[in-house]
């Protein structure tokens, strides 16, 4: 994940809140997969998990 999208203002309300949800591994709770970064005020998708697999498959 970009680390600049987590100080970047939302574009729809420009809060810089955001609610980041992970899927964690069941054997190593330490490791996990982003699944959304959204904003806290609006739900506005800075990230989804289609946007992952779109990162994965171009590298």
């Amino acid at each position: 994940m970009n680390l600049g999208k987590l100080n970047e203002k939302c574009p729809e309300c420009g809060c810089k809140d955001k609610t980041l949800k992970r899927r964690l591994d069941a054997e190593h709770r330490a490791f996990g997969t982003t699944q959304s970064l959204t904003c806290s005020k609006c739900g506005y998708v800075f990230k989804s998990p289609e946007d992952e697999k779109k990162e994965k498959d171009e590298n």
